[in-house]
């Protein structure tokens, strides 16, 4: 498995899809994990990570580019450059001898090392990333935002939006194998890409390590997610000065945790308030949830599917999101979740829930009832595992054909 950030901790959603990957597949198979840390600690917690794989290589995400590499770095559009390093081709060069029946690279930052690795290599789109450089060039005030710590005008983003799909354009078709989270994803895969194949395989939660906490009198309500991704802070911005007014002028007891990994300034500003906690990369998300009655999801940006859901339905919090935010999930609006778009519905549905019982009680008990049957790590990963022994199984059957031939 490449991926290009270390999988522990998890703490962000694309870390915690890979972090349960590992730990699946390494209980059943031999898994060697290769990333990329980008800090001191990351790198030393490969031992770890170890328990539950049988090797985890960390490479320093160095600026080292020899010059025989330089000329392949400046054809790959910008987001990607950062993930190529003549340290890490390096690695994955001498791992080439040794034998792997399947190659897992995890977004498409790593698709360019494809060709160091056989024929079973799969690419495992977390999300579409050019639609979500498109949804950032038809921001209407774009070139106020900074994302990715730059501010740029529409046109910029609106390039690397066309960079970004002509590359995916041109790297999908090497794989024989494309892993996508939604049907949605497939569908857009599938419109562009007509060799190989893609599947599903659904973003899922832990059922079995979560207990259910009992916080069914308290006013707080809780925002999680990866805070440095521009569109949990666009939902946090929108979720302060949108929705929340609505929320206290109805009721001004209700308060607001934030939290989630690497908040940037913005977001922690927000603490100034006496009604707003901003949590910093917390230890232990499920702690901070049980001080918590509901979670929003107010996202109007973004691709994939929200494990934040997921995992909240998990936790036995009842959910009020957009539909942008729960899209590709099978929830029922009512039955699993609230859904609203508009802010005032969006903030009658919090208090709704928060003032009655017998709803935040039906939410609560169908909501883990859905993940518990629909979206277990382990039922999800075992069909994803069915997938890759077909494509092992496949290759040997193309090889060993091809090994008649020539005794022929």
């Amino acid at each position: 498995m490449l991926s290009p950030h270390a999988p522990y901790p998890p703490n962000s959603g694309g870390r915690v899809r890979t972090w349960e990957q590992i730990k699946y597949f390494g209980q059943r198979h031999d898994v060697t994990a290769v990333y990329y840390a980008l800090t001191e600690d990351e790198y030393e917690m490969s031992r770890s990570i170890e328990k539950c794989c049988t090797k985890a290589i960390p490479v320093k995400r160095s600026k080292n580019i020899s010059p025989d590499d330089l000329e392949e770095l400046h054809k790959l559009p910008w987001p990607i450059r950062g993930c190529f390093t003549s340290d890490m081709r390096r690695t994955l060069e001498e791992l080439r001898p040794a034998y792997f029946d399947i190659v897992i690279i995890e977004f498409i930052y790593m698709a360019h090392y494809r060709d160091l690795f056989p024929p079973c290599t799969i690419l495992h789109e977390h999300n579409i990333e050019s639609s979500i450089y498109r949804q950032y060039s038809e921001m209407p005030n774009i070139s106020q935002e900074h994302i990715y710590g730059i501010k740029k005008q529409r046109a910029f983003w609106k390039a690397t939006w066309m960079l970004m799909e002509e590359y995916e354009n041109k790297i999908w078709p090497r794989f024989p194998l494309r892993v996508v989270v939604s049907q949605k994803d497939k569908q857009e895969m599938d419109r562009r890409c007509h060799s190989g194949r893609s599947v599903v395989t659904e973003n899922g939660a832990d059922t079995r390590s979560i207990t259910l906490p009992d916080n069914g009198n308290s006013h707080k309500i809780l925002f999680m997610g990866t805070m440095d991704y521009y569109p949990n802070t666009d939902a946090v911005t929108y979720l302060i000065k949108s929705i929340m007014p609505f929320i206290w002028k109805k009721d001004p007891t209700v308060s607001l945790c934030i939290a989630g990994k690497n908040p940037p300034e913005s977001v922690r500003e927000f603490a100034s308030s006496p009604k707003i906690e901003v949590i910093a990369n917390p230890e232990d998300m499920n702690e901070v949830a049980r001080k918590c009655c509901l979670t929003l999801v107010p996202l109007r940006l973004g691709g994939g599917t929200r494990i934040k859901i997921l995992d909240s339905l998990a936790m036995g919090l009842p959910v009020v999101s957009t539909s942008l935010g729960c899209e590709g999930l099978s929830v029922r609006d009512g039955s699993h979740i609230i859904v609203r778009d508009n802010p005032e519905q969006f903030a009658d549905a919090v208090l709704q829930i928060i003032s009655d019982p017998f709803l935040a009680k039906s939410l609560r008990t169908n909501g883990r009832r859905l993940v518990e049957k629909h979206y277990d790590w382990g039922l999800i990963f075992r069909q994803f595992e069915q997938e890759l022994l077909r494509l092992v199984e496949e290759n040997g059957e193309k090889r060993l054909k091809g090994n008649g031939d020539r005794s022929d």
